[in-house]
């Protein structure tokens, strides 16, 4: 088929070659690139197990399934320089998969309300009392929480099951615009 002098179907094929071409340099740079490289450097913090990352819409998502870690804090600041050292100031979500047992689950639906009212509040000691009691009650001696300016870092451990939350802080200089 000719249109002024043109076949349409090479200028098609020439077409859908060039978006082939461009689709995967796209998807080589970023996978050998940008993911595996992060992927390998995030499974050499120790105790990460796996990572899995994905990217959306909203951005890129980090999945890292942690093993047994005696501190959440150290372990996720860790993973966190990784990924800026890689990413730089892009923003990556990172999502830590634990191994939860039933009673763990129920502590930290109770727990919820001390640690997200610390969040916004301040309240770290009520907090940390509060969570004590509960895991008490709960049989669970073996916990910890630690905090920066920036995070609330919760490990409940029984047995061969743990639980681990980070949750973000709602300081009033992020609120105010401030540094």
């Amino acid at each position: 088929m000719h249109f002024k002098g043109w076949r349409l179907h090479f200028v098609l094929l020439a077409a859908l070659l060039c978006l082939s071409l461009l689709t995967g340099g796209q998807w080589a740079y970023r996978h050998f690139g940008q993911e595996k490289p992060l992927a390998d450097a995030l499974e050499a913090v120790p105790g990460v197990q796996g990572v899995q990352i994905t990217s959306g819409t909203t951005g890129m998502e980090v999945a890292v399934t942690l093993g047994k870690v005696t501190d959440l804090q150290q372990t996720y600041r860790q993973l966190e320089k990784v990924i800026q050292e890689i990413y730089g100031q892009q923003p990556v979500k990172v999502i830590i998969k634990d191994n939860p047992s039933p009673v763990l689950d129920r502590l930290w639906q109770a727990s919820q309300y001390a640690v997200y009212e610390a969040s916004v509040r301040g309240n770290f000691t009520t907090m940390a009392t509060s969570l004590a009691e509960l895991a008490g009650k709960a049989g669970v001696p073996d916990y910890a929480v630690n905090i920066d300016e920036r995070n609330i870092y919760l490990q409940f451990s029984q047995g061969q099951n743990y639980l681990y939350r980070v949750i973000p802080r709602q300081n009033n200089s992020q609120q105010g615009g401030g540094v």
